[in-house]
């Protein structure tokens, strides 16, 4: 009786090993663009009651990746119901946050589920905080900076995020509502939906106590961002913060903006956090890398992979250290593979 449930067990662990590996061809499939196979082992995989939960929820993920990849949006719509019947709380890895039609799917599924777009805080006292792209009004060279703004708010959101005190707005989350917003309500068109009159009904709807409204101007070696602080309640601007340096010196001072926001809004920084913040701030990226990245963004939001894909690798030719490009590349790369690309 003991050989055989050892024979059994051994059985059951070779099963695993071979779902395993079989996962691991199916990522290499989707990393080669080549979706429809991937998706074919992962419909099989996903079924399985041998997957270990991070390895289930991956494999869900890859395909919901891959169905919304090749126009399926429906059939990601179902992975994601199925995974939230399982776990209430889950939510999509944060590296697939370049993929907006992605993450529209998942906060259309969750509402679907009964859920909310509101960001729960972590506990009592936190505040909640969202975070705009930053406007561009440099002087010098402003067409290049078009994109950076996208850029500037994504580096601050890293930052924010360091602050146990504070729950930032995913930008993804953010960006679905706006949208959502932009077709049903008439009243709010285009940009408008972003100005700060709107901060108190946006805010509401989101669970944001704050909103961060900034601009960034280049002007010869100079470079300045500016951040506006508007409470949801009233949409009042009612605090105003400002940094100033080097051009390549702006993860420094996104670091010295957040410091300056958070003492406005009334939040104590941890000794660790600080500390944190300050290796953060140490980086060293070229303002035509950032730029990039924050056209690569861009590109990303349209679904032009292609373009995307080729703006992240000018900007890791300039700074190869880049490590958000890199991240970003490692998602954006197979996606402007697929046959499926919009362009």
């Amino acid at each position: 009786m003991k050989i055989f449930r050892v024979v059994i067990l051994l059985a059951l662990v070779n099963w695993a090993h071979a779902q395993n590996l079989e996962l691991d061809e199916a990522k290499k499939y989707f990393n080669e663009g080549e979706f429809e196979k991937s998706i074919d082992l992962l419909k099989r995989l996903v079924v399985t009651k041998t997957l270990s939960p991070p390895d289930y929820v991956e494999a869900n993920e890859y395909l919901a990746v891959a169905y919304v990849s090749t126009n399926q949006d429906s059939e990601a719509e179902i992975i994601f119901s199925q995974v939230l019947k399982k776990m209430a709380d889950y939510k999509p890895s944060d590296r697939w946050w370049p993929h907006q039609r992605l993450m529209a799917s998942y906060y259309k599924t969750a509402q679907n589920a009964g859920q909310t777009l509101q960001v729960e805080p972590s506990g009592p006292g936190i505040q909640t905080v969202a975070i705009m792209d930053f406007e561009n009004n440099s002087i010098d060279d402003a067409e290049k900076y078009t994109n950076l703004g996208n850029a500037l708010s994504k580096i601050l959101i890293s930052d924010f995020g360091v602050v146990s005190s504070l729950r930032v707005v995913e930008r993804e989350r953010l960006q679905y509502l706006i949208q959502e917003l932009e077709l049903t309500d008439k009243k709010i068109g285009g940009k408008n939906v972003m100005d700060p009159q709107y901060a108190p009904r946006v805010g509401k709807l989101l669970g944001a106590h704050s909103f961060v409204f900034g601009s960034f101007i280049r002007f010869g070696d100079v470079f300045r961002m500016d951040a506006r602080i508007v409470k949801t309640e009233t949409g009042e601007i009612f605090k105003t913060a400002s940094v100033e340096g080097k051009p390549d010196k702006i993860f420094e001072m996104a670091k010295k903006l957040t410091l300056d926001i958070t003492k406005n809004l009334d939040i104590d920084i941890k000794k660790v956090e600080k500390e944190k913040l300050d290796d953060m701030g140490k980086d060293r990226i070229p303002i035509e890398a950032l730029a990039l990245f924050g056209d690569a963004m861009s590109k990303a939001n349209q679904e032009d992979y292609k373009a995307s894909a080729a703006k992240l690798e000018e900007a890791l030719k300039i700074a190869p250290e880049f490590t958000k490009a890199k991240d970003m590349l490692a998602v954006v790369r197979p996606l402007a593979l697929n046959n499926f690309a919009v362009n």
